[in-house]
């Protein structure tokens, strides 16, 4: 009773306190009434109050006490009146506890009949469960309680909030019981309704809650942003959280940050948005953003916003950092282009092997069969020659092939071991002399050493400087061709100071034109399809050149000023 006498006391309107004082003074009046019209009723007490008051009356004029009396009967009434039309329930027990009177109020508000007259009747105040725990009898203070009125036996079934206050006549003695209530069903009713309400909104809150920090991470790890732009202000605001607007910049920042060549196209977009209603969706590249200043690719996606009245407001929607996938799909890019490339390459390698392979192979089967028929030896002797330079260039090309076929495999095998370059260099020389017969062409071997003590893979220093010469001799008619090597720094990172082995081959043949010499050192490449070769030797050379740690290059002025290619390895010469 306790617990629920606090729970409904926050519920009491201030008018209640009006209503008691109303009361008081219908029972002070009531109490008068009752001296002037000496009523013998069971208001025994209230009768020994009245009888005290005539004793005690002092003598005046009979004339007087009549008119004074009439008055006093006259107020009663209109107490009495006042009492049974109020608009609040208002009862009155005896202290013993036993029912006196009631208003219209009251038995409404206890469903009184017959049946709840009786039993009202027969009922002690002090016999009810709440009052018998509770009540303090010897208390002159107003008791205050909300109960549960629950009488199944007279059809009574609701919440009332009552107000009990004991009144005491002059000489202090208790003269009866003031008990006011009224219904609160609906307000508890109300109240419980509300608790739901709030407890929903709780839960609701919670769960927005706990949506954004999912939100918020998903975003965060993502590197993705809520945007959307503010039409009034022409500003576009940035977000991680759909509470926080994080950060904020114009249209005139946002279209500087990106890339120049795209500004245009951005700009045309954005002032689109003022007069369009449908999604977009757009990638643009950011010299730099709110985050940082490093550039970066981003997905930006929205739709419109409106507002109440249906009118369109801005545009909202996702930004995602998609800078690894543009260049994932710049690779894929690049290496489908280059698969095509391959494969087109390869079937004109393939295609190109057919007539290459043959030739060397007609040259020597034909030229075998003629050799059983001459007998002159200067013609045996050319015909002979002809069939050895056949073989070699038949060799060549089988060991161009296997040596490419061993690359799609895997990186080439280095084994550097100690060896005098410069005896290795004039060993290298004199079997690539034998190369240049063209009678208008030269060989010079340059080699600036006597000793050249030093640790490197001679083998394959060896099949480099032979496709050097070797590509040569294909493109020079005239002039020279002229092998060296150099102990220097390299010629393609000038930014280093280490020191290697510099070798070169300069020739005064056709020259490659400047914007074609990048492409030399790719796979199946041919400056010329009318000369020999399977186009691998160069890219075969500069897998050696990365293999090795060191780097290979070209240089020429164009077609017809003759090129230079050359070779770097770092290397260390020791003293012998």
């Amino acid at each position: 009773m306790i617990l629920l006498q606090s729970y409904f006391s926050s519920l009491m309107p201030m008018n209640i306190l009006i209503i008691f004082g109303m009361i008081v003074i219908l029972g002070v009046a009531f109490i008068v009434l009752n001296r002037r019209m000496h009523i013998t009723t069971v208001k025994n007490r209230q009768m020994k109050a009245i009888t005290s008051y005539m004793e005690n009356y002092d003598a005046t004029s009979h004339h007087q006490r009549q008119q004074s009396d009439k008055e006093m009967i006259e107020l009663g009434k209109n107490y009495q009146k006042a009492f049974e039309t109020s608009l609040s329930a208002m009862s009155f027990y005896s202290p013993d506890g036993r029912l006196i009177d009631l208003n219209d109020a009251m038995r409404r508000l206890c469903h009184f009949d017959q049946a709840g007259e009786a039993y009202y009747r027969k009922t002690n105040m002090f016999d009810t469960p709440d009052l018998a725990k509770d009540f303090d009898r010897e208390s002159p203070h107003p008791f205050h309680v909300c109960q549960h009125m629950n009488l199944p036996e007279i059809g009574i079934d609701q919440y009332i909030e009552a107000r009990i206050r004991p009144v005491f006549d002059d000489k202090g003695d208790l003269v009866y019981y003031m008990f006011a209530a009224r219904d609160i069903t609906d307000e508890r009713k109300t109240y419980l309704e509300q608790q739901r309400r709030d407890k929903e909104l709780l839960a609701a809150n919670s769960a927005i809650s706990e949506y954004e920090r999912e939100l918020h991470y998903l975003l965060e790890s993502s590197r993705m942003f809520i945007w959307h732009t503010d039409e009034k202000n022409h500003r576009i605001h940035f977000s991680q959280s759909l509470r926080d607007k994080g950060y904020s910049e114009t249209f005139e920042e946002y279209i500087t940050s990106i890339r120049e060549d795209q500004r245009k196209q951005a700009a045309e977009a954005l002032m689109a948005l003022k007069n369009s209603d449908q999604p977009i969706n757009t990638v643009h590249y950011f010299n730099h953003t709110f985050l940082d200043d490093v550039p970066d690719w981003y997905l930006i996606s929205g739709v419109p916003v409106y507002n109440e009245e249906g009118e369109k407001t801005g545009y909202m929607g996702i930004v995602k950092n998609v800078s690894e996938l543009m260049e994932a799909q710049e690779k894929l890019k690049e290496e489908t282009q280059r698969a095509e490339n391959s494969g087109r390459l390869k079937s004109a390698f393939l295609a190109n092997m057919t007539h290459e392979i043959r030739t060397p192979l007609n040259a020597i089967v034909g030229f075998s069969d003629l050799l059983q028929m001459v007998d002159a030896p200067e013609d045996r002797k050319e015909f002979i020659r002809i069939i050895r330079n056949n073989c070699d260039m038949l060799m060549r090309l089988i060991d161009d092939i296997l040596e490419a076929s061993d690359m799609n495999q895997g990186p080439q095998s280095i084994s550097p071991k100690d060896v005098d370059f410069a005896v290795a260099f004039n060993d290298i020389c004199e079997t690539l002399r034998q190369r240049v017969q063209e009678p208008g062409v030269a060989f010079i071997a340059d080699n600036p050493y006597d000793s050249f003590p030093t640790c490197l893979d001679k083998g394959r220093i060896q099949q480099v400087v032979t496709n050097f010469v070797t590509n040569a001799v294909k493109y020079t008619k005239e002039g020279h061709i002229k092998v060296g090597y150099q102990y220097t720094t390299c010629p393609g990172k000038k930014e280093t100071s280490e020191k290697g082995l510099y070798i070169y081959c300069e020739d005064t043949g056709a020259g490659i034109p400047k914007d074609r010499q990048a492409d030399v050192f790719k796979r199946f490449v041919k400056l010329n399809d009318f000369v020999q070769g399977t186009g691998l030797g160069l890219s075969i050379s500069k897998s050696i050149a990365e293999r090795c740690g060191g780097d290979i290059g070209v240089t020429s002025e164009g077609e017809g000023h003759g090129s230079t290619f050359w070779l770097w390895i770092p290397c260390v010469k020791t003293e012998g």
